[in-house]
């Protein structure tokens, strides 16, 4: 069973496992996913990130969302992109999902403590990804 505690949520994910766009394993693992997540982020993008789903069939599934009256912003959109910019390098292939967790949660450990550090500056320290690749994913972010 599907353990969601957001009906928005699980109306998407149930949206799209009744089209037969995802199996009920993938579901479940992108609800986790989103769950574990430290940024918000919206199941769509989770299952686009896994490639589950395409940017079309998350069009889809929100079409059908939207006409039982949940509304959102398509995952992907500019206002979902400016704020996601570890999602930019995980889909470029810079840095795992893993990577990327951990990273958010040593973030938000430092700023407990005072100190505000930006998630490249971070990965740059750790030696996960380069100044050229920060530099890209932040053009990407941008501009999307």
């Amino acid at each position: 069973m599907v353990k969601t505690g957001l009906s928005k949520q699980k109306l998407f994910g149930m949206i799209a496992l009744s089209m037969g766009l995802v199996t009920q394993e993938q579901l479940q693992e992108c609800l986790d996913i989103q769950r574990d997540s430290l940024l918000p982020r919206q199941l769509g993008g989770v299952m686009m990130s896994r490639g589950y789903l395409t940017e079309a069939q998350v069009r889809e599934v929100l079409a059908v969302q939207g006409k039982t009256g949940e509304t959102t912003s398509l995952p992907g959109s500019k206002s979902e992109r400016k704020r996601l910019l570890g999602q930019i390098l995980v889909e470029r292939g810079y840095i795992d999902q893993d990577t990327l967790t951990a990273v958010l949660k040593r973030q938000e450990l430092l700023r407990k403590s005072g100190i505000r550090p930006r998630i490249g500056e971070l990965l740059i320290a750790i030696g996960k990804i380069t100044h050229g690749q920060l530099s890209e994913a932040l053009q990407m972010q941008v501009t999307a």
